[in-house]
């Protein structure tokens, strides 16, 4: 198995994190009586309210900047893992005249 390579990874985690985050807020103001993520965003990002510009910039960049902070602990200890897996021996083949 291959290694990942740290910066493919940080930055797809944190862009997939913003974007989950901005369709959550839109869905939030679309459907205002429908609980999307809000409280738990209001619980686990300094400083986030639902909803305001400012606050809605601070908690996009917080959630960036999750799933960066998830990449820095992801990828090394799935590499260490990855590392340890013990390689595959090939079959070694003997020559025609051994087989006798």
């Amino acid at each position: 198995m291959k290694t990942l390579h740290f910066w493919p990874i940080a930055w797809t985690l944190a862009v997939f994190s913003a974007v989950v985050f901005t369709l959550d807020m839109l869905a939030g103001l679309l459907f205002p009586n429908w609980w999307v993520m809000q409280n738990l965003y209001e619980f686990l990002l300094p400083g986030f309210t639902f909803i305001s510009w400012g606050t809605f910039f601070l908690g996009l960049v917080e959630i960036f900047v999750g799933g960066f902070l998830t990449a820095v602990l992801f990828v090394p200890i799935y590499n260490y893992f990855i590392s340890r897996e013990a390689p595959k021996a090939a079959p070694t083949m003997k020559p025609v005249s051994e087989h006798h």
